[in-house]
């Protein structure tokens, strides 16, 4: 990793992933990591154009809270 430019959330749970020490570094890792995921659906229900996308982004993050999965 770069530490010049400012790495992803993604890229630290990468990180953390290949440095683990124990079994807490790589559920800080999952955790990073869903929040990537929580981010961009977020990101997609503030920025979508139209009220679909605005709902379908909105269907995604209560399957997102639920648990369920692509």
């Amino acid at each position: 990793m770069n530490i010049r430019t400012k790495p992803t959330l993604r890229q630290l749970a990468d990180y953390l992933d290949d440095n683990a020490r124990s079994d807490m570094d790589n559920e800080a890792a999952t955790a990073l990591r869903r929040s990537s995921d929580l981010f961009k659906i977020a990101h997609d229900m503030v920025m979508a154009k139209t009220h679909e996308g605005s709902k379908s982004a909105y269907c995604e993050l209560i399957d997102f809270i639920k648990g369920k999965t692509e």
